[in-house]
């Protein structure tokens, strides 16, 4: 399998993982098919508020590649963890959820910019935020509207 197949397969179990998890909690999800520019699902709230998110997968604890959005009050993220299958036969984790708003999606952009420049990787035709630093966003499902 190539790196490229192996992101993309990782990308929409990502979508599907998130958009099942947002089911379950009661939303109405609609995925974004093609080239959305902002998100991969439009999402109803259980109260009616409307709002999008962007899904990013990842299958490696590394960093979560992320082009810097705009600050939006209907934007959120969620990060999906993909464990990687083990054993014969294959057992299967469950996803980890970051949840994050986009103001927070920034703020943590700012952080890896600064660490990297630091460190002297930085490179300003790529963003990404440390997977790390993410950990204290794991399943803050509550910051999603209502």
């Amino acid at each position: 399998m190539t790196q490229h197949s192996k992101r993309y397969r990782t990308q929409w179990a990502a979508q599907f993982y998130a958009a099942a998890e947002l089911t379950r909690r009661d939303y109405l999800v609609s995925l974004t098919l093609g080239n959305a520019p902002v998100a991969d699902l439009l999402v109803v709230s259980p109260s009616g508020k409307h709002f999008m998110v962007d899904v990013k997968g990842l299958s490696s604890k590394n960093c979560w590649l992320i082009r810097r959005p705009e600050a939006q009050d209907d934007l959120y993220f969620v990060l999906v963890y993909i464990p990687p299958a083990s054993g014969s036969p294959l057992v299967y984790q469950s996803p980890d959820f970051y949840v994050l708003s986009s103001t927070e999606v920034l703020k943590e952009l700012d952080e890896t910019k600064k660490v990297r420049k630091a460190a002297g990787s930085f490179r300003p035709d790529f963003e990404d935020m440390r997977y790390k630093p993410i950990l204290e966003y794991q399943n803050r499902w509550e910051v999603l509207p209502r």
